[in-house]
């Protein structure tokens, strides 16, 4: 009896962390930016276009700006936009996401040179566009900036079930 008792009782014990370690979200990887970025080709210049996320987050920021960051992705879209052009360039910071019908506008803010204007060759350009609620992300949506530039976003079901929520034992 006491040699059945023991395998009961360590597996008892081991249980919970076996669950932890489950409930523990992914780490970012490899493609945790890659999955998420999509090229906008604009008045010759190209932008990377960033959807801000639970994981792209650990990438790009560090405490304590990845927790605000974080905080407002969970709450509405959030793009973070990147790129250098290779000869001066008009910038337009106007963007706007299409989905289903639905036209919503962003607000921009500038990290660096993400200004309405003309922007120098050379010059890094930085910046975050705040849409006023979240795209489903499971189903292909369009972010245009200006009139002429445009990428669409149709994100694969392994990037999609990265940033499910994790369900936490006992709930």
């Amino acid at each position: 009896m006491k040699k059945s008792v023991f395998p009961v009782l360590t597996g008892m014990l081991l249980l919970p962390l076996f669950l932890a370690a489950q409930a523990t979200p992914p780490a970012p990887g490899p493609n945790a930016l890659a999955d998420y970025t999509r090229q906008i080709k604009y008045d010759g210049l190209t932008l990377s276009v960033l959807l801000v996320n639970s994981r792209t987050v650990e990438v790009l920021f560090q405490a304590p700006t990845k927790y605000s960051m974080r905080a407002r992705a969970n709450q509405q879209t959030v793009l973070y936009v990147q790129g250098t052009p290779t000869k001066e360039s008009a910038l337009s910071n106007a963007f706007t996401i299409e989905q289903g019908g639905e036209t919503l506008n962003g607000t921009s803010t500038s990290i660096k040179n993400f200004v309405n204007g003309k922007v120098p060759a050379g010059q890094r350009i930085d910046g975050i566009v705040e849409f006023p609620k979240k795209v489903d992300i499971s189903k292909p949506f369009t972010v245009k900036i200006g009139a002429t530039g445009s990428v669409q976003f149709v994100l694969t079901p392994e990037a999609i079930k990265a940033l499910a929520p994790v369900a936490t034992p006992g709930r």
